[in-house]
């Protein structure tokens, strides 16, 4: 019986760990997933398939990836299978110099993200040829301007494929004008362009490259302000796709 049921299970319900024809209209991607958050996006029934994780809202979809740009690009990919529309990745990042109000628990929204996603190509590879990946024009600009608060920085975003090789690019990162850094905001960009859903993604600022390392223990004001990011984040994330996605 149990053999019969496994045959009988997707590929993307193996992955995922719900069918297909569960996945909502809106889905939420995160790399990284604390066990309260389920708790503050109001999603039931988590499940685990062999590579993902996967629950609902009433208003979208939960998608949990782990870290890492292959993992989150071929999320994206399967749900080109699915009925999603939106996809819209929730995480962190770091950000290139703390300045304008990219400190520690700032939020931020990517327009651009540049891809250095390999290890080898960000040791070895051409430090000024770095693609170029954009989110949804249009589901950006409708985020960014459902936000009564100016405390939502659009920012240009770069994608790297290692922590540390990030600490000798970041002046070269300056130059060109990137102000933060993360790990699969191009890969995001680029899947759903292939899978020609609408994507964007939405940030909370964990560390400042070079003068805050991500390694380094927070203080007491950056822990509260990186804590009330990411709860206000969820927040607002959740109160966007209810008034705005469900149409």
């Amino acid at each position: 019986m149990g053999k019969h049921l496994e045959q009988e299970m997707t590929t993307f319900e193996k992955l995922f760990g719900i069918k297909e024809s569960r996945v909502k209209k809106t889905c939420i991607v995160m790399p990284l997933l604390k066990k309260d958050m389920l708790d503050g996006l109001g999603v039931k029934g988590f499940s685990r398939g062999m590579l993902y994780g996967a629950g609902n809202s009433l208003s979208f979809t939960l998608i949990h990836t782990g870290v890492g740009a292959g993992l989150v690009g071929d999320a994206v990919l399967y749900l080109g299978d699915t009925g999603c529309e939106n996809i819209i990745v929730l995480g962190s990042c770091g950000s290139v110099k703390e300045q304008n109000g990219l400190k520690i628990g700032g939020l931020v929204a990517p327009s651009i993200s540049y891809s250095l996603e390999s290890f080898s190509e960000m040791l070895l590879g051409d430090r000024n040829d770095w693609r170029a990946f954009y989110p949804d024009k249009d589901l950006l600009e409708n985020f960014l301007n459902a936000q009564k608060a100016p405390d939502i920085k659009k920012v240009a975003c770069l994608s790297a494929g290692s922590l540390k090789l990030e600490e000798d690019y970041a002046e070269a990162f300056d130059e060109r004008a990137i102000q933060v850094v993360d790990m699969e905001c191009a890969s995001l960009f680029s899947a759903s362009g292939y899978i020609k859903r609408k994507a964007m993604a939405f940030f909370y600022i964990t560390d400042i490259i070079n003068k805050k390392p991500f390694y380094a223990g927070l203080n007491v004001e950056d822990k509260k302000a990186l804590s009330a990011s990411i709860t206000s984040s969820a927040r607002i994330l959740c109160e966007f796709i209810k008034k705005n996605l469900n149409a």
